[in-house]
């Protein structure tokens, strides 16, 4: 049997250097290619799908804080009638990346973490940031504590399954 390949399509730049993190540096998520997608706003197409391998399994995630789910059921529901596709994991950040960073480290701010100036320079600090993995070990990051809330909004119905690509 042919091991499983996992896909990520994450929101934006910020998720993606996380993971990236995550994956190498801590090795603490399955490995696999990562994608920036918003998958609450945009729909999977077939062409998008052609490169896939048989048995994936595709990691949706997303943050919570808009009230529209349409977008994202929509391309679950069509995921799972790709023959390839072996499952798809949905991992709701509640309500966005920041609220998972303070969560996740010992931090009153996310800032914190890069020793930006203001919160709207963190997103661009934080890409740029080449010791993502000794600033977050710095702010002791617990992978235990991120993706562990449930979303309470129009996202509940997808829950959270975060424990199925943790490591």
């Amino acid at each position: 049997m042919r091991n499983n390949v996992y896909r990520y399509f994450v929101e934006g730049e910020n998720e993606k250097s996380l993971l990236e993190v995550l994956k190498t540096d801590f090795r603490c998520i399955k490995a696999g290619k990562i994608e920036v997608f918003n998958v609450v706003q945009n729909r999977l197409t077939a062409r998008r799908m052609r490169a896939f391998q048989s048995n994936t399994v595709v990691v949706f995630i997303y943050d919570t804080d808009t009230n529209n789910a349409g977008v994202l059921k929509e391309n679950i529901e069509f995921l799972k009638r790709q023959r390839y596709i072996k499952d798809v994991i949905c991992i709701p950040q509640v309500d966005k990346l920041e609220d998972e960073l303070k969560r996740c480290c010992n931090i009153r701010n996310v800032k914190d973490i890069t020793g930006s100036q203001t919160n709207r320079e963190f997103k661009s600090d934080f890409n740029r940031c080449s010791n993502l993995y000794q600033r977050l070990t710095q702010c002791s990051f617990n992978i235990e504590n991120l993706w562990k809330k449930e979303p309470t909004n129009h996202f509940m119905e997808f829950g959270n399954e975060s424990n199925k690509i943790k490591l």
